[in-house]
């Protein structure tokens, strides 16, 4: 049940990301969503109770995570320095 329903997220959070056409942020949450309910579906079909593989296996998932969550913040905190803006339709112009 629990795999059927991070498979769901895992889905609504691609489309979310690319219907986001506003804010940094917003783009920022949907990947965490997205990282949240990969986590699930890999605990779920791996089993955390198969010895230390699917524990290790669940660590090192989170700590990748966390290190992708820490880079996110930090470009989004350099890009509202250097722009005063965190809009995504700004993004992609070439205005240093």
């Amino acid at each position: 049940m629990i795999a059927y329903v991070s498979m769901f997220m895992f889905m609504l959070s691609i489309i979310l990301i690319f219907s986001q056409k506003f804010h940094f942020l917003s783009v920022l949450l949907v990947l965490e969503i997205m990282t949240l309910s990969l986590f699930a579906m890999s605990v779920s079909l791996l089993g955390m109770g198969s010895g230390m593989t699917g524990s290790s296996f669940a660590l090192v998932f989170l700590v990748f995570g966390v290190y992708e969550a820490a880079n996110g913040l930090g470009l989004l905190v350099s890009r509202t320095r250097s722009s005063g803006m965190d809009q995504l339709s700004g993004l992609f112009t070439l205005v240093f």
